[in-house]
């Protein structure tokens, strides 16, 4: 089984979380991507996150939430392990490069069938439950992204 590692971001204000959509794709997936060479989680996020949204990643916002492993999106025989963090974006998201669709989606629903099986089976689950112990939520509000 071939395996794949992608660095996610994230985003989350009002109980919604930002995810994205590829050109073509028919998943809904965390910002981010796979690192390259040497490069840390961080240069990773603060790269894809350029290519993908044109926008940059507050580093002091940033908090590692753990590594999540599933199928990957819409590949057969792929595993995918996500290292998670959560945080910020500097600047307004858009979508560039092969994302062709930006969406607010709702962290306590983890039911959706367009969410890749890591986001529907563990990160979500994850990440409401962080919400309920914590208290508060990290991000900017959706509507500031909202043209």
């Amino acid at each position: 089984m071939r395996t794949i590692l992608k660095i996610g971001l994230a985003v989350i204000s009002d109980g919604m979380i930002l995810l994205v959509r590829k050109r073509g794709g028919e998943h809904l997936i965390l910002p981010g991507g796979k690192p390259e060479g040497d490069e840390s989680d961080i240069e990773t996020l603060e790269r894809e996150l350029v290519e993908e949204l044109g926008c940059g990643v507050e580093r002091g916002s940033l908090a590692f939430s753990g590594c999540f492993g599933d199928q990957a999106a819409g590949m057969n025989a792929t595993r995918v392990f996500v290292r998670l963090y959560t945080g910020s974006l500097e600047g307004t998201p858009r979508p560039l490069s092969e994302i062709e669709e930006l969406y607010w989606h709702p962290v306590r629903n983890s039911d959706d069938p367009a969410l890749a099986p890591s986001l529907r089976n563990f990160i979500l689950p994850s990440l409401a439950q962080s919400q309920s112990t914590a208290g508060h939520e990290v991000g900017e509000r959706p509507s500031q992204f909202i043209d």
